[in-house]
């Protein structure tokens, strides 16, 4: 067991002089303890304090400490890792993602931490890091806060960014956030007392127990204690941490869903925990139109992909280039969440001259099952029918159209995506259907003698009954969310392709061509 190579005589402590890391050494950021001049050097104690019992060993790694092996880590005794997601708004760590995945499959207790700058937006950065982390899986610990720069505000003005951030971000995941800063840097530039409550993570190198606690707190929760661990499966050195309390105490910490809590987390959605996870909106018995600025439409992928324009059905539409590659990189889904099970007819608004497809393919998720609907864009101009279809109440129901309809890209074919519409084919649906079952449990669609399904004339509204789906203004966007737990409120329509830049960023495109023209 590598521990022991991280011990270090107790008559070392954290100066209190800073001798910071310059931004020019770190060119994708800094990382924790950059900022506050951390060394190991003989000096006074000023009154340790120890945990009273057990510490639970773990660590704390960014992109500096390149492609780690994990279940190497996890084998030499590491029981949780805090993992860098960027540098403020100015570097994204590039290794946040594999470090996150790999940290979880290991099965070490991950979380996610932020180096923060308080004269950025501070919400903007906690975005920054909600998008990138997405929904807590059970096991994880809440992300934590990093401060140790002033950037030139003052007390009061560090404060209120600190306030703001841990707000965004314990609304949006239902989780205390931990605070990371270090003792001399707290007191001496922050010094407020309002985030006791938050666990402090307390930088102090080369001693057993810390010689002091930050003001606002009365015992420390991670000792970050050293930057030399030797640990399998890491090149080179890494920070180590104690936990101050035992394994248990750190799974009480860590993220465990609890439905009827008020907060939509984990894997929680609108189908296991209706209360905490409100659905997008809700079809009525008798149908409903799902058009943009709805909120269960939704659009994926590169912003620079999509086009939009002032006609279709309620005067607007989008479309982008049809491609040939092995998957859908563009794409929008219609989350289907019916009050009442029943059969349901399912059209798509097409409006010429913007759908040339002639593959255009629409993944159908239904009750019992899943259907592809091929449909020619190019020869229709109006309601298209998709067929009919079985539905459950309150279920998890969709439908999807990709880019991927295997027209080749040179040919520039443009795919449409506009409205869908639902509407009521069964009178009533407790009927049987003559053959022993009742027509919600057929599951299947309706079979249909036209490929294309057959145009229908376009009209006016939001289809029978006059009834919409959806609640608020605008479609989701960025990574894909599927049931939408655990994520913010949808932005309105006009910032929809705003956003989904964002989610380029995070998210570059494989092999994609020129941008619609």
């Amino acid at each position: 067991m590598t521990i022991a190579a991280v011990l270090i005589p107790l008559l070392a402590y954290a100066s209190p002089t800073p001798d910071v890391v310059d931004l020019a050494d770190r060119p994708y950021g800094k990382v924790m303890g950059d900022g506050l001049g951390l060394r190991l050097e003989p000096g006074p104690m000023a009154g340790a304090v120890c945990p009273p019992g057990e510490t639970v060993f773990g660590i704390d790694v960014s992109y500096y400490q390149g492609d780690i092996d994990w279940n190497a880590v996890a084998a030499d005794g590491v029981k949780y890792a805090i993992i860098r997601v960027s540098h403020s708004l100015e570097f994204f760590d590039p290794q946040f993602e594999a470090n996150l995945a790999g940290a979880r499959a290991a099965g070490i207790h991950a979380g996610a931490y932020q180096f923060f700058e308080p004269d950025e937006d501070p919400v903007a950065q906690a975005d920054l890091l909600l998008d990138a982390l997405g929904p807590l899986q059970p096991g994880d610990l809440p992300p934590m806060i990093d401060v140790e720069s002033t950037a030139g505000q003052s007390p009061a003005a560090i404060t209120a960014a600190i306030h703001a951030w841990i707000d965004r971000v314990e609304s949006t995941l239902g989780v205390k956030p931990l605070l990371y800063s270090g003792y001399y840097f707290w007191n001496d530039n922050v010094g407020s007392t309002d985030f006791g409550e938050y666990p402090l993570m307390l930088p102090w190198y080369g001693v057993e127990c810390p010689g002091g606690v930050n003001t606002g707190w009365d015992m420390w929760s991670i000792h970050q204690y050293c930057d030399c661990g030797t640990i399998a499966g890491i090149s080179g050195p890494v920070d180590v941490d104690r936990f101050n309390g035992t394994l248990a105490d750190l799974e009480a910490l860590s993220f465990a869903p609890v439905c009827g809590d008020g907060s939509c987390t984990g894997a929680e959605t609108p189908y296991t925990c209706a209360g905490d996870c409100p659905p997008c909106g809700e079809i009525q018995a008798s149908g409903g139109t799902l058009d943009n600025g709805n909120a269960c439409y939704a659009l994926y992928g590169d912003a620079q992909y999509w086009r939009e324009e002032a006609v279709g059905e309620g005067g607007s539409l989008v479309w982008t280039h049809a491609t040939d590659l092995d998957q859908a990189y563009n794409y929008a889904r219609w989350q289907l969440h019916f009050l009442e099970a029943g059969r349901y007819e399912l059209e798509v608004h097409v409006q010429q001259p913007f759908g040339e497809s002639k593959q255009a393919a629409y993944q159908v998720r239904y009750a019992g099952g899943e259907q592809t609907v091929m449909i020619d864009q190019s020869a229709s101009d109006g309601w298209v029918s998709l067929g009919e279809f079985a539905f459950d109440a309150a279920a998890d129901h969709t439908v999807q159209l990709g880019d991927n309809t295997g027209e080749a890209d040179a040919l520039e074919v443009q795919l449409v995506f506009d409205a869908l519409r639902v509407t009521r084919v069964d009178l009533d649906p407790s009927t049987d259907d003559g053959d022993g079952g009742s027509q919600e449990s057929e599951g299947g669609p309706a079979g249909s003698d036209d490929d294309s399904g057959g145009a229908v004339d376009g009209t006016e509204g939001a289809g029978p009954g006059g009834s919409e789906t959806g609640i608020g203004d605008g479609g989701a966007t960025g990574e894909d969310i599927g049931d939408g737990c655990g994520c913010r409120n949808a932005p309105s329509r006009g910032g929809v392709l705003a956003l989904l830049g964002v989610f380029a960023l995070v998210h570059p495109r494989r092999c994609r061509r020129a941008k619609p023209r």
